[in-house]
C-alpha cells in the first residue's frame, strides 16, 4: 500500500524466516539457560504474525498507544463502503488504527485505495485464508496496538461520529455500546452481536489468553462485563448500521442453529456463574435468545427433535429455558405433584419417565419449596421434553384432601390457559406417589373423554408397609362433586370408602386408558385389596408392568464429583436412609464379625442425610474406622459417584411380617443398573429386587452370616480383578 503506514502480514507464512529477529529459530551451541529462554520469549512477543499467529502481537506484551483499533473483517468485495465510512469519521485520524483481516484476497484492492487516498490513516492487513468471521475478529483483536478496540464487519456502515462517541464514553472498566440498526430498525438482541461495541484492548486480550472466551461473539462483550469487570454503557448518538440481511428464523443448518448455539450457551452459563445480578440478567437474556433461535429451527424441523435431544445431552448445559426450544412442538400433558427441579425421588423418577416417553409435554406440578430443596441439575433429565410448566403454589401435603382439592383446582386453571392458546391435549400422563396427581388427571379425563390417559402407581397408596389402611377422608366440595357426578354419568362404580387414597386408586383403575405398575408384586398386591372385583378385573386388563427407567450412560459423567478414596482398599457405598434395625445394619454387623485382616481391606461409605444413628451404631460395633459418612449429593453427582466404587449396596424394604409378598422395588436400583458397578442386594425372598439377574451379590435381608460370606467373596473378587488388570 504505497504511501500509507501499512504492512502486509500473512499468518499462514510464506515469507523468509529472519533468524536475527527470531533467535529461537537459530541453531544454538551449548546449553540454553532460563535467561536465554526469557530473552527469546520477549523477542517472540515483539515478533510479527509470520510464525506464531496474531497473538504474538499481544497488547499485554508492549505499550499500547492512545486511541482505537478498528478491526475490520470479512470476505468478498464488501469492504469499499465500510472503509470509506471509517475514513470519514469525525475523530482525530491520529487516534485511529485500522486492522483489516482478510479471509480471502477480494478486499485487497479496497484497502489499497484507502491507503492511497488517506495516507495519514494507519492501516495494517492480516490475511488468514478460510477463517470464519469470529476467528478473523479474534486475530484482529490480538493484532491491535491502540488502547481500545472495536469490531466492524465488512459491508456494514458507521455513523460519522461513531468512533468519537464511543471513545468519549470509553474507560478501562467500560464496555461502550452503540445503537445497532438493521433495515432501519433497532436490533433488540444487539448484545448477541460481535459488532457495535468498544472495549479496552488489554481486557480483550486477557479474556482470550486466559481462556475465558475463544471467539469474538456476543459472549465476548458479556465476558468483558463480568471479568473486567466492566460497566455496560450506551453512546446513544453512535449508530452501527447492519447491512447483512439476517437469515429467516429456523432456516440455518443443524450445526449452526443447534450445535453452535449450544456451545455458546455453555460459555454463557460459565459467565453466569461469575456474574453479579445486573450483568447476570443480561446473560440470562442472551441464553434465552439462543434458545429462541433453536426453537425456530425445531419448529421448522420437528422430526429432528430426537437428534436435538442427543446433541443437548453432549453439552454441559443446565440453565437452558427448554420451553423456548420446544415451544413449536406438538405436546401432551404431564401431571406430577412432585417434579424436577425438586430433590425428591418421585420427582426424579417422573422426570425419567418423561424422557423415556420421548414426546414433548406441558407439565403441572406442586411448588414444594416448603418441604423439598431444589436441584436445578435434574432439569437435564426431562428438560428437553418440556414446553410450558406450571408449579402451582398450593399447600404441600401427602395425605390431606383439602390440599389435593386446591391442587386440582389450581392445576385445571393453568391447563385451561394453555388450552385456550394451543388447543386440547391428545394424551396425558400422571404419576402417583402423591395421590393429587391422579385426581387432577381424572378431572381432566372426565372433561375430555377422548384424551388418552396413562397413570402410573409408584407404590400402593391406600395400604402402608404394615398392610394397614392409610389416608384421610374425602370432603364435600367441587372436586369431589365432579368426580362423583362424572363417574355416575359414565355408569362407573363409585368407591364406597371415604378414604381419599381409595378414591384415587379405584377411580384411576376405571378411568385411565393404561395403568403402569413398577413390578408384578405391586400389581398383585394392589389388586388383592381392591374393594370391587369388577374394578380389579378392569385394572388388570389395562395394566402394564414397567420398572423405573435407567438413564443413558452419558448422565453418569455429566457432573464429575471429586470424592477422595484411599488407595488399596475395597470401597463399598450405600446411598439412602440408614436404619439400625434392618438392611444396611447387616453389612455393619458382618464387618464387625469379619477377621481383622479382612476389615483392614474394607471401607464402607454411607451417604445419608442423618448420619448420627450410623455413627452411634458403628461405634457400638467397634468399626468406626471402617465407616466413612459421605456428604449430601445432588442427583447427577450421585450418578457419577456410583461409577467410582467397587460395589454398591441396595436393600429391600422389610415386609415379610406384614404382607404376603413384597410389592416394593427400590427406585435406586434403576440408577445402580446404569452405573457399570457391581451391586450387592440385601433382599427378601420373592421380592422384585431379589429377582433381578443383574445383582452381582445377593444375601437375605437380616442374615448377618450370609452378609459376611458375601463380604469375603466380594473382597476376593475385587482383589482378583485388580491383579488381572495390573498384569
Amino acid at each position: 500500500m504505497a504511501g500509507s503506514q501499512s504492512s502486509n502480514v500473512d499468518v499462514d507464512g510464506g515469507k523468509k524466516v529472519e533468524t536475527h529477529r527470531r533467535p529461537w529459530l537459530k541453531p544454538v551451541k551449548g546449553a540454553v539457560d532460563r535467561k536465554v529462554l526469557a530473552g527469546w520469549e520477549q523477542a517472540a512477543d515483539r515478533d510479527s504474525l509470520h510464525t506464531r499467529g496474531a497473538r504474538a502481537l499481544s497488547p499485554t506484551a508492549r505499550q499500547l498507544t492512545p486511541g482505537v483499533t478498528v478491526v475490520l473483517a470479512g470476505a468478498g468485495d464488501r469492504f469499499a463502503d465500510t472503509l470509506d465510512g471509517i475514513a470519514r469519521q469525525t475523530v482525530d485520524t491520529g487516534l485511529v488504527e485500522v486492522v483489516v483481516v482478510l479471509t480471502d484476497g477480494a478486499g485487497r484492492a479496497a484497502v489499497h485505495d484507502l491507503g492511497a487516498a488517506r495516507p495519514a490513516l494507519a492501516v495494517r492487513v492480516v490475511t488468514v485464508a478460510g477463517a470464519g468471521l469470529n476467528r478473523a475478529f479474534s486475530l484482529g483483536v490480538a493484532a491491535a496496538s491502540r488502547q481500545y478496540v472495536t469490531l466492524v464487519e465488512a459491508g456494514d456502515r458507521l455513523s460519522p461520529n461513531y468512533l468519537e462517541a464511543l471513545l468519549a464514553g470509553a474507560g478501562d472498566g467500560v464496555v461502550a455500546a452503540a445503537s445497532v440498526v438493521a433495515d432501519g430498525e433497532a436490533v433488540d438482541s444487539a448484545a448477541d452481536l460481535a459488532v457495535g461495541r468498544l472495549v479496552s484492548t488489554a481486557l480483550a486480550d486477557r479474556l482470550f489468553r486466559t481462556g475465558v472466551v475463544d471467539e469474538v461473539d456476543g459472549v465476548f462483550w458479556l465476558a468483558a462485563a463480568v471479568h473486567g469487570p466492566a460497566e455496560l454503557t450506551t453512546a446513544a448518538d453512535a449508530v452501527y448500521h447492519r447491512t447483512a440481511v439476517p437469515a429467516r428464523p429456523g432456516t440455518g443448518d443443524f450445526r449452526t442453529e443447534i450445535t453452535e448455539r449450544l456451545a455458546t450457551v455453555v460459555r454463557l452459563e460459565r459467565l453466569h456463574a461469575d456474574s453479579g445480578s445486573a450483568v447476570g440478567e443480561l446473560v440470562t437474556q442472551a441464553v434465552a435468545r439462543q434458545a429462541e433461535r433453536m426453537g425456530d429451527y425445531l419448529a421448522q424441523h420437528p422430526d429432528q427433535h430426537p437428534e436435538v435431544v442427543k446433541e443437548l445431552d453432549r453439552f454441559p448445559v443446565f440453565e437452558l429455558p427448554h420451553g423456548l426450544v420446544n415451544r413449536g412442538m406438538p405436546r401432551g400433558l404431564v401431571v406430577a405433584y412432585a417434579f424436577s427441579p425438586y430433590a425428591d425421588a418421585s420427582a426424579i423418577v417422573m422426570a425419567k419417565r418423561v424422557r423415556n416417553m420421548g414426546g414433548v409435554a406441558d407439565v403441572v406440578y406442586n411448588a414444594m419449596d416448603r418441604m423439598r430443596t431444589k436441584d436445578q441439575t435434574v432439569r437435564r433429565i426431562s428438560g428437553p421434553f418440556i414446553a410450558d410448566e406450571a408449579p402451582v403454589a398450593t399447600p404441600t401435603y401427602f395425605s390431606h384432601w383439602g390440599s389435593m382439592e386446591k391442587f386440582v383446582e389450581a392445576g385445571m386453571a393453568e391447563i385451561h390457559k394453555w388450552e385456550a392458546e394451543k388447543g386440547r391435549y391428545e394424551w396425558i400422563y400422571s404419576r402417583a406417589h402423591f395421590a393429587a396427581s391422579h385426581l387432577l388427571a381424572a378431572v381432566y379425563k372426565l372433561a375430555n373423554p377422548e384424551v388418552r390417559w396413562t397413570a402410573e402407581f409408584s407404590d400402593p397408596l391406600s395400604k402402608d408397609m404394615l398392610d394397614e389402611e392409610r389416608g384421610t377422608p374425602v370432603e364435600d366440595g367441587p372436586v369431589l362433586e365432579t368426580l362423583r357426578n362424572g363417574a355416575k354419568a359414565l355408569g362407573l362404580p363409585i368407591p364406597e370408602s371415604s378414604n381419599c387414597f381409595v378414591w384415587c386408586e379405584e377411580l384411576t383403575y376405571v378411568l385411565a386408558d393404561e395403568l403402569i405398575f413398577t413390578n408384578p408384586n405391586q400389581l398383585e398386591y394392589m389388586m388383592s385389596y381392591c374393594s370391587d372385583e369388577k374394578v380389579a378385573a378392569t385394572a388388570r386388563s389395562k395394566a402394564v408392568v414397567s420398572a423405573h427407567p435407567t438413564l443413558p450412560r452419558d448422565f453418569y459423567s455429566m457432573v464429575d464429583f471429586d470424592y477422595p478414596m484411599s488407595e488399596g482398599l475395597i470401597h463399598l457405598a450405600y446411598f439412602g436412609v440408614f436404619y439400625a434395625t434392618r438392611g444396611m445394619d447387616d453389612v455393619l454387623a458382618a464387618v464387625a464379625n469379619a477377621p481383622e485382616e479382612l476389615r483392614r481391606k474394607l471401607r464402607i461409605h454411607v451417604f445419608t442425610t442423618k448420619p448420627a444413628e450410623l455413627d452411634r451404631r458403628a461405634a457400638e460395633l467397634g468399626i468406626a474406622d471402617c465407616i466413612q459418612v459421605g456428604p449430601y449429593v445432588r442427583f447427577l453427582e450421585f450418578l457419577n459417584l456410583t461409577t467410582k466404587f467397587d460395589c454398591l449396596i441396595v436393600n429391600d424394604a422389610f415386609t415379610a411380617d406384614y404382607q404376603p409378598l413384597n410389592p416394593y422395588l427400590p427406585s435406586k436400583w434403576s440408577d445402580y443398573k446404569g452405573s457399570g458397578t457391581s451391586v450387592w442386594g440385601l433382599t427378601e425372598a420373592g421380592s422384585p429386587l431379589n429377582g433381578q439377574k443383574q445383582l452381582a451379590y445377593n444375601s437375605p435381608v437380616g442374615d448377618v452370616e450370609a452378609a459376611g460370606k458375601v463380604l469375603e467373596q466380594l473382597v476376593r473378587d475385587k482383589l482378583a480383578e485388580r491383579s488381572s488388570r495390573s498384569a
